[in-house]
Parts: C-alpha cells; sequence; structure tokens
C-alpha cells in the first residue's frame, strides 16, 4: 500500500542508513528507461473496500521494518 504523499528517495536512504547505522554506498546514476521523477499510490479503492487509512508515516515504517526484519531473520537461523 503508500499514501497520497510521495517520498524524496535520497530522504528514504537517509532514514535506512540512520537506523542501520551504516552509511549506504551510493553511485548515482542517470534517470534510467521506466524510471519515474515522482509517484504517488492511489489508495481511493482500498479506502473505500477496505476502509485503509494511513498511519504510519515513512520514518516510523522504516524503522518498524527493519526491526522486524533483523528479528524475523534472527528466528530463522
Amino acid at each position: 500500500m503508500g499514501n497520497r504523499k510521495s517520498e524524496e528517495l535520497m530522504d528514504v536512504v537517509h532514514l535506512i542508513e540512520e537506523n542501520l547505522g551504516k552509511k549506504a554506498k551510493i553511485d548515482l546514476q542517470p534517470m534510467q528507461p521506466g524510471d519515474v521523477p515522482e509517484s504517488f499510490a492511489d489508495i481511493d479503492k482500498s479506502k473505500n473496500l477496505l476502509g485503509f487509512q494511513p498511519k504510519t508515516d515513512v520514518e516510523k515504517g522504516i524503522k518498524q521494518f527493519i526491526q522486524w526484519y533483523f528479528q524475523y531473520f534472527r528466528n530463522q537461523n
């Protein structure tokens, strides 16, 4: 799912870096075929059919996902 707010890619990269405590190795390239400069999620159908209403912002969502990821894969071994 998503929300109606577009997020800057580098802002998301920085949030991931902060939550991992590691610096990303970034290799900036020109726009590639199929890349889009900006996109938004249309949540109208999920809102109407499922009552979906985004409640988690990107900062909290990335933090929670990284915590889940490490806990999940720690338990797989």
